[in-house]
């Protein structure tokens, strides 16, 4: 990249808010669908709640599909029109929901809902966040995912207005029409590199200062790193992580309600893991950019632990609940945004790949990890056994977390391990 003058304003925080109102919306669309259920389910009795529960979990499975691809998909089209498209798919899979009239149309709507939302999360956000700016990378992801994760309060408030006064039908569409409308905005905003606007990046590295494109950035490509046992302790590490939070999670609530609590009281409770990972995205991204990834995930499995022992070994009161969901929004952390750094492991050059690949993880790890905990609870009949149960696969990620997270070398080097050889 060439010492160009970037003036006083820079381009990188318009592309910065781009995406605080793509993870907006995106919240919106995340959050809100299972509002839509009960009006679907008393139109459509025919429709099981066994066969419609399946479409969340197709939106999963179909967006996991998806982000092994994502790298090459950015190669080809640019971050632009992945956004773009991304609002297109999203809009075509809500329009089919507000048509469908039997199951099979809804699991064809989830095929769009799944894969398009992939395009305009955090994947994007990381990816962009990584070419725009040198510095302070987790920090300003979670201030993005931050901001843009108070969407789910504003969707759930929305949608639920909408569904009381145009029915579930209407509401569909108006989603569908409003996320083209706001990812076609993103889309305009965005820029693919600091070159498209005749700048570099904002606090670049002295590598990012002397590389002409994203080619000759420091780093390995995807192929290398997979060649890596880093890779591949990492990409377990994200998908057991996953699971076991995901789980923890699932199960809190239910634990409150099988211990006879008052709604009213769970409910309160629980709304604090939410409060409690706002708060965490800011001040954990901005912890992460200065104490490193590694110490940071160690740290976040020593708090889930914290959490397995208290819910696997004691009596919970419901003080101890308060600091157990406490917790868990703060682990939740890592699910978020951490992906991010952990693909700078790797370097620069092919970081939107690896960041992919590492979210399909954490999505494989969020579908595998709540049937397994029904399982073992299904199995056992105790929540003890099975928070014991995490606890063990949590150990199993800090084995991993030890051994294999770290900065590999060639990292900062134009050709990442190839450039050792030389």
């Amino acid at each position: 990249m060439e010492n160009k003058k970037t003036g006083w304003f820079h381009y990188a925080w318009v592309v910065l808010i781009a995406t605080v109102v793509m993870n907006f919306f995106y919240s919106i669309v995340y959050s809100s669908f299972s509002l839509y259920a009960a009006s679907v389910l008393e139109k459509y009795p025919n429709i099981s709640r066994t066969a419609y529960s399946v479409i969340p979990t197709l939106h999963s499975v179909f967006a996991t599909v998806f982000l092994l691809t994502y790298g090459k998909i950015v190669q080809k089209l640019s971050f632009r029109w992945v956004i773009l498209i991304g609002g297109i798919g999203i809009a075509i899979g809500y329009m089919i929901y507000s048509f469908a009239s039997n199951i099979a149309m809804f699991y064809v709507g989830a095929l769009f809902v799944g894969i398009f939302p992939a395009f305009c999360s955090s994947t994007t956000t990381g990816s962009l966040v990584n070419r725009w700016f040198g510095k302070l990378n987790t920090t300003l992801l979670s201030i993005s995912m931050g901001i843009g994760g108070f969407g789910g309060t504003v969707g759930s408030i929305i949608v639920g207005k909408w569904l009381s006064s145009i029915g579930y039908e209407a509401s569909f569409r108006n989603m569908a029409i409003v996320s083209f409308v706001v990812m076609a905005v993103v889309a305009l905003l965005v820029r693919n590199s600091p070159a498209e606007k005749n700048t570099i990046m904002l606090w670049p590295s002295e590598e990012d200062k002397n590389a002409h494109s994203q080619e000759e950035r420091a780093g390995y490509t995807l192929r290398q790193a997979m060649r890596t046992y880093s890779f591949w302790a990492i990409v377990v590490f994200f998908v057991l992580y996953a699971a076991a939070f995901y789980a923890a999670y699932a199960n809190v609530a239910l634990y409150m309600a099988d211990l006879g609590w008052d709604p009213a009281v769970y409910g309160t409770i629980f709304g604090f893991v939410s409060t409690a990972n706002v708060v965490a995205m800011f001040l954990g991204g901005y912890a992460t950019d200065k104490m490193g990834p590694r110490l940071t995930i160690l740290v976040l499995c020593a708090l889930y632990a914290v959490i397995c022992i208290v819910l696997g070994f004691t009596s919970p009161t419901v003080p101890m609940m308060y600091a157990v969901c406490i917790l868990i929004g703060v682990c939740w952390l890592f699910c978020k945004v951490l992906h991010t750094p952990l693909a700078l492991c790797f370097g620069n050059r092919d970081s939107a790949s690896i960041i992919a690949i590492l979210t399909a993880a954490i999505t494989i790890g969020a579908s595998v990890g709540i049937p397994a905990a029904n399982i073992v609870y299904d199995a056992t009949g105790s929540y003890a056994a099975l928070f014991r149960a995490l606890l063990v696969v949590l150990i199993v990620c800090l084995v991993l977390a030890f051994t294999g997270i770290r900065k590999v070398p060639g990292w900062d080097k134009v050709g990442g391990p190839d450039a050792l050889k030389k």
